[in-house]
């Protein structure tokens, strides 16, 4: 199989061209760096020793709660409830194509 591009789009990964692939077939997918920069850390960058990790877990506590505005959490739940219908209706339909024989 052939490496393609491919843009990450509203959650989805979106492929730029065609691709005849097995179903199922399992991808290795990562953000390409933008003007040289790295996204996130190499593999060499990650450390475990005590001193990192104590770094680590001192950072993630610094970070603070999200403060949603009027409206906001019940607009982000009203769309992750809707999101989630549209998901099950798409399995449910890909399931009942399976049962009637048709591929999905």
């Amino acid at each position: 199989m052939n490496a393609i591009k491919a843009v990450w789009t509203h959650g989805q990964i979106v492929p730029a061209e065609p691709v005849d692939w097995p179903e199922g077939s399992e991808l290795v997918v990562e953000p390409i760096a933008h003007n040289g920069a790295n996204v996130g850390l190499t593999d060499e960058q990650w450390r475990d020793d005590p001193d990192s990790i104590a770094a680590w877990i001192a950072a993630v506590e610094q970070i603070e709660p999200l403060i949603w505005a009027d409206g906001e959490e019940e607009e982000q739940e009203h769309y992750r409830a809707n999101h989630r219908q549209l998901n099950i209706d798409a399995v449910r339909m890909q399931m009942e194509r399976l049962s009637d024989g048709d591929t999905p």
